[in-house]
């Protein structure tokens, strides 16, 4: 396991006790939600991140403490520049080397009380301590509550939280790739995720999740723009997505095979979605 994940795992552990009295509000999203769900689905690239990415439900957060006070007591600052919602640590690692280590505080955009571009301005708390992102929604509705280990030997922390569901996670990646699509921060990882989430979850769990994030007035429609995506970039052939997740195993699994895989794991997706 990558020294820079266990890494991040820790300082994930440490924003969430930090932000303790606001834990109910608070939903884990992002790779290490990915990894969590499904480890690394039989690929042979190791799972990997550098930061910890979490959602806030504004429905479910208190004012007291404010957000902003809790993080800098835990030794978390605001990203330097006109970053909105990212939270900077410096940790030393096991080489000795000193590493910033970043937690994004996002708030889905379909509630964020926010009337800005960017600042999700939460009631009782600094205007610029979480951001508003589209395309997370579905983390509101498709989440259980999981435990996060801490990946150190002598760290024995476990601590409870609301990981988003593999419907949730998929809508989210597919919505990053799309609006990064002709983007330099795209990154072929997030491709690799997708493919590990529809090798992970069963096709028929995949379906009932699903069905759940189209139910919900908050997450119905970036769940509907994500399903034309979903076959745009993994189920035709030569899609951006499955070349994508070529580029991530290259030298490590034959690329037909990840096409093959991507295709069919995808159209047999959406053969089973509800209309």
């Amino acid at each position: 396991m990558h020294e820079l994940y266990i890494l991040a795992r820790r300082v994930l552990l440490d924003a969430l006790q930090a932000l303790g009295p606001h834990r109910e509000a608070v939903v884990l999203v992002g790779a290490q939600a990915v990894y969590l769900r499904v480890g690394e689905a039989d690929l042979a690239v190791a799972a990997f991140t550098t930061d910890g990415d979490l959602i806030l439900d504004p429905e479910l957060l208190a004012e007291v403490p404010p957000l902003e006070q809790a993080l800098r007591a835990a030794g978390f600052l605001p990203k330097a520049g006109d970053a909105v919602g990212t939270w900077i640590t410096r940790r030393t690692t096991g080489a000795a080397l000193d590493t910033d280590v970043a937690i994004d505080l996002m708030v889905p955009e379909a509630v964020s009380p926010g009337a800005g571009r960017r600042a999700a301005h939460l009631q009782g708390h600094d205007p610029r301590v979480a951001r508003k992102v589209r395309g997370l929604e579905g983390a509101l509705v498709d989440a259980d509550v999981l435990p996060i280990p801490a990946l150190e030997a002598g760290d024995a922390r476990r601590l409870q939280l609301r990981v988003a569901g593999p419907a949730a996670l998929l809508v989210a990646k597919l919505h990053k790739l799309r609006d990064r699509q002709d983007s330099t921060r795209l990154s072929d990882k997030d491709a690799l995720d997708v493919l590990r989430l529809l090798r992970g979850t069963a096709t028929d769990e995949l379906v009932r999740r699903f069905a759940t994030v189209l139910g919900d007035s908050r997450s119905r429609d970036i769940a509907r723009q994500a399903v034309p995506w979903l076959r745009e970039l993994f189920g035709e052939r030569a899609g951006l997505g499955i070349r994508m997740a070529q580029r991530s195993v290259a030298g490590l699994a034959d690329p037909a095979e990840i096409e093959a895989s991507c295709r069919a794991l995808t159209l047999d997706l959406l053969a089973n979605l509800p209309n």
